[in-house]
């Protein structure tokens, strides 16, 4: 199969368009959206395809156990002949992963930031690849909205699915009204089943409009790595690793994690942690040196690596100290590469049960400080249990084949 030049737009050439220009492109949107804000919608057909467009705005220099989920769910589409196709919301042409992905030769494009042009490039896509399922990913109300005007601009019948990544409440009166008035969305997918039953409690979703299909994990993706050795990090043989992901400063309890590792160093312990870092570097490097007047000795701040299974097999334990969370793909990981796991108590991380999980009350640095030491008095028989049925029940309940097999069933039933 050929494979076309990936553009930031979708060029005329690419459409059949009559003389298409920008001030054309305008006058039909106006025409589109009159005064009241009412879009009027095209007569539709049935006759699309089942093909899928994943609208992802999504900006990371690796594509993780997120875009793994997506190319296993290709895969399973193109066994039906079924296409799929990825729309980013900005130009994220510049990282490895996504050149590989074009030289593949996937279906990739990218919105460009101007917003009347976008909805036409939108609209083009789904044109050109007959598409039938609209599958958004980390969208808010701004992209939703331009791809349901997209969609009113397109003859056939669509879909528009947005998929839930974390917990969510109304913003006020003047915000819910908005989100009512220009977001229609056909289904809700939360990302595990707190996500999508607080959802449906605090925007009143109908039963029928929302459903969950828990997340998964591209265990593969783990079994690469690279021993990397502790002296390169300046770390003794002895001293005892943890590691964090920590790229939202507050979000991931960045704050709560450092506070202990400060308390455990002033008794006496021998600890290290490692902060995984993909975004806001200097940011939040910044926020610690403001808190500590420099790096901590005991802190080793890390770059991205897409075989992260690296940093989990370079340190003793896994610290999830998150103040929300959908699903925490990174306590799954922990787990498959048996490394003892501590969670904050948040209903996003309790309702994957991963057994043998030292938990604390989001925000309470001592009952952190106690579940790490709890960690580090494991004997070895004990961590040895702990890390082997561990592996077992992430192994059985967070497949990525299943999730793949549930979100297509999710796509068939939604006419």
């Amino acid at each position: 199969m050929s494979f076309e030049p990936i553009y930031s737009y979708i060029s005329d050439k690419n459409i059949e368009l009559v003389n298409p220009t920008v001030s054309q492109h305008d006058a039909v949107l106006e025409a589109a959206l009159p005064s009241k804000n009412i879009i009027r919608q095209m007569t539709k057909v049935t006759d699309a395809s089942k093909n899928v467009l994943q609208f992802l705005c999504f900006n990371s220099p690796y594509g993780g156990s997120f875009f793994q989920s997506l190319l296993m769910l290709e895969q399973k589409l193109n066994q039906e002949d079924i296409d799929m196709v990825y729309l980013f919301h900005m130009d994220t042409s510049h990282y490895d992963w996504i050149k590989d992905l074009i030289s593949q030769g996937k279906n990739i494009y990218f919105l460009t930031g101007n917003f009347s042009k976008d909805i036409f490039t939108v609209r083009d896509i789904l044109v050109k690849h007959n598409i039938k399922y609209i599958h958004a990913h980390f969208a808010g109300l701004k992209y939703l909205f331009l791809l349901n005007v997209a969609s009113k601009l397109y003859s056939k019948q669509t879909f528009i699915l947005r998929h839930l990544r974390n917990h969510d409440k109304p913003r006020g009166f003047v915000g819910e009204s908005l989100r009512k008035m220009l977001n229609k969305v056909d289904l809700y997918i939360g990302c595990s089943e707190s996500v999508a039953d607080e959802y449906k409690k605090n925007f009143r979703v109908e039963d029928k409009k929302i459903t969950h299909v828990t997340n998964a994990i591209n265990f593969n993706r783990l079994n690469k790595f690279e021993n990397l050795r502790r002296v390169d990090f300046k770390i003794a043989a002895d001293t005892k690793v943890f590691l964090l992901f920590g790229f939202d400063y507050y979000r991931k309890g960045v704050d709560v994690v450092l506070e202990a590792m400060d308390r455990l160093v002033a008794e006496g312990h021998d600890v290290c942690l490692l902060l995984s870092l993909s975004t806001n570097r200097e940011m939040i490097e910044s926020k610690i040196e403001a808190r500590f007047s420099k790096i901590p000795d005991w802190l080793r701040i890390l770059s991205p690596r897409d075989d992260i299974a690296s940093y989990y097999l370079l340190s003793n334990y896994f610290i999830s100290a998150s103040r929300e969370e959908g699903f925490c793909n990174s306590l799954v990981e922990s787990a498959y590469c048996e490394r003892p796991i501590i969670s904050s108590n948040i209903p996003g991380q309790g309702s994957l049960n991963i057994p043998h999980t030292f938990k604390f009350a989001s925000e309470n640095i001592d009952e952190l400080k106690d579940a790490m030491i709890g960690l580090m008095e494991l004997t070895d028989a004990q961590k040895s249990q702990i890390v082997t049925e561990q592996k077992e029940y992430v192994i059985k309940n967070f497949d990525l084949d299943t999730w793949a097999e549930q979100i297509t069933h999710v796509y068939k039933n939604l006419n």
